[in-house]
Order: structure tokens, then C-alpha cells, then sequence
């Protein structure tokens, strides 16, 4: 069963070791940077996803109530576990957590446009495509593709 955990001294380890492909790490950060990056963020929800008690994903949100900005800043899974279907129950729990929260009228997030990109995933969930951004949250500042899930 597919469920969404806090992460503690007892579990941090499993997310930290979490991996993607070779190809696929220009895409995302390493866990262990965005967890350090949620702590130092006012406004970062994040969560490790387990299989049964196997970390399998991590996600991470940035949101700000007040400007009415929900954003998917973090969604991985280890190479291991991709392609299983994780991701799509994953991902209904998070728009359902937010979606509970009746605060946001979208979840907005990014990807780097690459051959094996993630954008088939999010379109075949719902997600549309909205602009390029240039985003400065990791370590470099790179060009993505925007797109945006409706939540009403």
C-alpha cells in the first residue's frame, strides 16, 4: 500500500538513498538536497511515499497560502521502483491532500524538456502545459517547461 510519511531520523536514511536513472539526473535533485532545502523554506511541505514500510518516491511542495501558490517543486522515484504505478497513486494523494486543504485553485510544476521527460506523465494526468520558466531553485538557474493541474 502506497502512503505518504513524514520523514524522521528513522526513515531519512531510505529517502537519502533513493536514485534515478543516469539520464534522469539532470532533471531532479538529490533528495538530501531537497529535504535540506524544505527545512530552510517557510513554506515547503514534503514527504517521503512508501510501499508498505519500503521508501519508494519523495515529494515535495512549496506552499504559500497567501499568494495562492501551490507548486510540485519535488516529485521522484528510484529507478528501481519506475513504471509500477507508484507515481499515479502517489500523485492522486498529494492533489487530494491539497485539494483538502481549499485553499488552491491549481498545483503548478516544472520539468526540463528532454526526450525522456516526464510531460507524457503529467499530460496523461491531467496536467496542460503553461509557459517556460526559468527557475532558480536548484543550484544552477535552467530553462523548463511550466504546466498546471486545475484543481475546480
Amino acid at each position: 500500500m502506497i502512503n505518504l510519511k513524514e520523514i524522521t531520523k528513522t526513515n531519512l536514511i531510505s529517502i537519502i538513498d533513493l536514485d534515478v536513472n543516469e539520464h534522469q539526473k539532470d532533471q531532479v535533485a538529490p533528495n538530501a538536497v531537497s529535504i535540506t532545502q524544505g527545512h530552510y523554506s517557510n513554506s515547503a511541505w514534503f514527504k517521503g511515499i512508501f510501499n508498505d514500510k519500503i521508501a519508494v518516491r519523495f515529494v515535495m511542495l512549496d506552499l504559500v497560502k497567501k499568494e495562492n501558490r501551490c507548486f510540485l517543486w519535488r516529485f521522484m522515484i528510484d529507478k528501481k521502483y519506475q513504471g509500477k504505478g507508484y507515481g499515479k497513486i502517489a500523485l492522486t494523494q498529494v492533489i487530494n491532500y491539497v485539494k483538502s486543504l481549499k485553499i488552491f485553485d491549481e498545483i503548478k510544476t516544472s520539468y526540463v524538456p528532454k526526450d525522456n521527460s516526464v510531460e507524457g506523465f503529467y499530460k496523461n494526468f491531467g496536467f496542460i502545459k503553461s509557459k517556460k520558466i526559468i527557475t532558480e531553485f536548484d543550484l544552477e538557474d535552467s530553462v523548463e517547461i511550466g504546466m498546471k493541474y486545475l484543481l475546480k
